[in-house]
């Protein structure tokens, strides 16, 4: 008969969509900058989303490893959408581009529905960490915006960490600082790879945070389609009997 699991002492979260409502913020910017331009607006808008999502996310991973400066991403990534549909965008109508979508997304940041009063449950039973992809401030500031930052023990980005997710050396960084055991800690995030199997690679019990209701790869894992009611996810983390 194995042993019973210890109390759950920490609790682990992605960041970007999954308690800052990252996509929300990325459409409404896009859409602004797509009312500027014809080229953009001649493509449906959920076209123009997911080429802007790719260039994103070619360079997100050099942008955290400090091989190129987050605002000289910003201007490629458009210089490339611009690309895409058939312009030859010049630096000054690129560098435009960029900084309308980045006033937008500053303006519009918002927190996943239901984080605060979650976090405000789970900080009474358990310190919380943040493990994000990311770069620190970038990171902290939307934590401060949100009025999130009050609730995090500790936050750990790829960018100051050296490695990203689904390495679990990134998770252990965070356990490490929370004074933690693999086994008193639980892992929720909304990829798949990086978050579930990342944490479940380092010994961490993971919960899926999948709104969309996609298929889970393993049935095991505990899919939770909302933060709120904080009660379903406290249930889930505190609660459940589950490896």
């Amino acid at each position: 008969m194995s042993e019973p699991r210890p109390p759950v002492r920490a609790v682990l979260f992605d960041l970007d969509d999954t308690l800052f409502d990252h996509q929300y913020s990325t459409r409404a910017a896009l859409e602004a900058v797509r009312g500027c331009h014809d080229c953009f607006r001649a493509v449906a808008f959920d076209e123009l989303d997911r080429t802007h999502a790719r260039f994103l996310e070619e360079l997100h991973h050099d942008v955290t490893f400090g091989r190129i400066a987050l605002d000289d991403a910003r201007r490629e990534r458009f210089r490339r959408l611009f690309e895409a549909m058939g312009v030859a965008a010049d630096a000054s109508l690129t560098a435009m581009a960029a900084a309308a979508y980045r006033e937008r997304y500053q303006t519009v940041r918002r927190a996943i529905d239901g984080a605060g009063a979650l976090l405000t449950r789970i900080r009474s039973r358990a310190r919380v960490g943040i493990v994000s992809n990311n770069l620190l401030e970038e990171q902290a500031e939307k934590l401060r915006h949100c009025g999130l930052d009050r609730f995090i023990d500790t936050l750990v980005v790829s960018g100051e960490a050296g490695v990203s997710k689904p390495d679990p050396r990134i998770f252990r960084i965070a356990l490490d600082r929370l004074g933690c055991e693999p086994a008193e800690a639980v892992m929720i995030g909304d990829s798949w790879t990086a978050d579930v199997a990342g944490a479940r690679a380092a010994g961490i019990r993971a919960i899926w945070f999948n709104p969309a209701g996609r298929e889970r790869p393993d049935a095991s894992v505990p899919r939770l389609a909302s933060l709120a009611p904080p009660d379903v996810p406290m249930r889930m983390i505190f609660d459940a009997d589950w490896d």
